[in-house]
């Protein structure tokens, strides 16, 4: 069940203090030469403008926060590969897609580094978070940052067995990052009464790799290129409600939510050129948290509770500061 008032413990945070110095460890011999990238998904493969369209005549319940009335809003949208480690596209991976919602109305949790009130939305094509507490969250991170040894004695233990299976089980190749459906992970608040996932289904399922050259280690981006160089693309922002917590657990985010998806908005991508210079810079700047938000739309779960420590830090911590 989900924690009272959503706070770590003691242990937890002794868990994410170490686990944040872990990863200050790891930028620090990663990027010794150079620029600190994210220690997750530090492959961008563009930062591109979209509009938030928020459906008309929704039922009153879902009526909260970002999705109280019928409006547009403008957004940012950063899409990555998910491996602290740039590596080919060509290899499976998790893909990751996060959104910023600009100029958003009501209490938020965490201001915005942009200086503008923002709803961020943090998801990737696994619909779930392999390691479900963050105690295993801090040894699956430890495991994959520091290389063959330390993933072999992580998986020599027998409790750690079903965190690699979901791992790999969701590691998938792909052809076309706008064809993708996205999940957020975790579980959000929803207003003073529901919880929520929430879901990212592509408006062109069919979409795939379409280019006449071979598939190179930077093919997402260039099809990516390729497909917005004209045309709209764009997605559905859905959610699906927790009411039984055997089938949707709000603390465990290794069991897959059973329940159907509920459609709340529209995210559109016109046709546009985003690889240029300028744009990538801003999107290697761009700092997304869950908890860069609307106080309707709070985190919950452990996991959640670890990132808000973590994000804020290591954003920090890149940047110098």
């Amino acid at each position: 069940m989900l924690m009272k008032n959503n706070l770590f413990t003691d242990s937890e945070e002794r868990d994410i203090r170490e686990m944040i110095d872990t990863m200050k460890k790891f930028l620090v011999k990663q990027y010794a030469d150079g620029k600190m990238l994210r220690n997750f998904h530090p492959k961008m493969h563009g930062c591109l403008k979209g509009t938030l369209k928020i459906k008309k005549n929704l039922p009153e319940h879902l009526k909260q926060g970002l999705f109280k009335d019928e409006k547009n809003y403008d957004a940012w949208i950063r899409f990555s590969n998910a491996p602290p480690k740039i590596q080919s596209d060509t290899r499976s991976s998790g893909r990751g897609l996060a959104i910023k919602v600009l100029e958003v109305d009501g209490p938020v949790m965490e201001p915005d580094p942009m200086g503008i009130p923002s709803q961020n939305f943090l998801m990737t094509t696994s619909p779930i978070l392999s390691a479900w507490n963050i105690r295993m969250y801090k040894k699956a991170m430890y495991a994959v940052l520091f290389g063959f040894i330390e993933q072999l004695k992580f998986a020599l233990h027998p409790r750690h067995w079903r965190s690699i299976y979901l791992t790999l089980k969701h590691s998938k190749k792909h052809e076309n990052l706008l064809s993708q459906t996205y999940f957020s992970g975790g579980a959000f608040r929803f207003g003073p009464d529901l919880f929520v996932k929430f879901v990212l289904q592509p408006l062109q399922p069919d979409l795939g790799y379409t280019l006449e050259d071979p598939k190179s280690d930077h093919f997402l981006k260039e099809q990516l290129k390729k497909d917005m160089e004209n045309d709209a693309h764009g997605f559905i922002l859905g959610v699906q409600i927790h009411e039984d917590e055997s089938k949707q657990p709000l603390e465990n985010t290794s069991i897959e939510w059973e329940a159907p998806v509920t459609p709340l908005a529209e995210l559109i991508l016109p046709a546009q050129d985003f690889d240029f210079p300028e744009r990538m810079a801003f999107g290697e700047q761009l700092e997304f948290s869950p908890w860069i938000g609307l106080l309707d739309h709070e985190p919950v779960g452990g996991i959640n509770r670890a990132r808000k420590l973590v994000y804020k830090e290591m954003a920090a911590f890149r940047k110098g500061l």
